[in-house]
Order: structure tokens, then C-alpha cells, then sequence
């Protein structure tokens, strides 16, 4: 069994286990895996330090080249079943979650180039654009659910 696979479901919920997912499900979800999630973050503040120091070639490799592989796999391999209906999955899934891939980019770019530029204002300012993109749509996912209730 790989690392990043999920395991097999447990004996009493082998009946209950959710059909396949599609291509577009597969797409979305691979991103909510934490393995997907460590690279993605990881590679883009390495990259950050690598353009701080002028080296655009290394830079681009590790700020691109991890992540597309560990898309890939995710994508084509992984058990992805069990991110559907976590938190993060139903956010990824929701058709209000689009506009959020941009601006999460745009925070990317905005961060490399201050990390360029050697501004610890413009890099910490795309760190927290990125942060703003991820926790708006869950912010608001949470807003649209149910209010709790208040005993008198």
C-alpha cells in the first residue's frame, strides 16, 4: 500500500462505501489531499526563499515541478472518496469555489514577486491574499449553513 493511499474502508462500511468519482470530482478533490496540500505549501515557500535570492531556474522547478506530479498521481491514483464529504471536499465541490483558484494565484504571484523584489511587505502581502482565498470560502460555506440555536 502507497503512503499517500487512503486504506482500505473498514469491514462494517465496505456496503455504505460512495460510488466512483469523475474526472471533474478527481480534478477538484486531489487538492484537499494533505499530501497535495504540504507540497503545494511547502514548494511555494521554498520557491519564495529561492527567488529572495535571485534564482528564477531553481525557483520554477521546485515552485511547479512537485506539485504537478503529486497532482498527477493524486489524480490518476489516489483514493479520493473520502475527502467528498469533509469539510475542505464539500468546499472544492461547491460552484462558488471557482472564483477562489485565481485569486489563491494571483496571492502566489504577488508573493513571488515581492519575494523577488525583496519586499517582506509585498511577499507577506500575496501570503496573505493566498490565506484570505482559502478561508473565504469556508468562512462563507460556514455562514450559509444553519444558525445555532439560542436558549433563553
Amino acid at each position: 500500500m502507497s503512503v499517500l493511499s487512503v486504506g482500505n474502508p473498514s469491514p462494517g462500511r465496505e456496503k455504505e462505501a460512495p460510488s466512483r468519482l469523475d474526472f471533474r470530482e478527481r480534478i477538484l478533490l486531489h487538492q484537499v489531499h494533505p499530501a497535495k496540500l504540504v507540497t503545494d505549501w511547502g514548494t511555494g515557500l521554498a520557491a519564495a526563499w529561492l527567488l529572495w535570492d535571485h534564482r528564477l531556474p531553481a525557483a520554477l522547478i521546485v515552485g511547479f515541478l512537485p506539485s504537478i506530479c503529486i497532482s498527477i498521481y493524486l489524480i490518476l491514483r489516489a483514493d479520493l472518496r473520502r475527502y467528498r464529504d469533509s469539510v475542505l471536499g464539500r468546499y472544492f465541490l461547491s460552484p462558488r469555489t471557482r472564483p477562489g483558484d485565481p485569486l489563491r494565484l494571483f496571492g502566489l504571484l504577488v508573493m513571488w514577486a515581492g519575494a523577488w523584489f525583496n519586499s517582506i511587505l509585498a511577499t507577506a502581502g500575496g501570503l496573505a491574499i493566498i490565506i484570505f482565498a482559502w478561508g473565504k470560502g469556508l468562512l462563507l460555506k460556514k455562514r450559509g449553513g444553519t444558525a445555532p440555536q439560542r436558549h433563553s
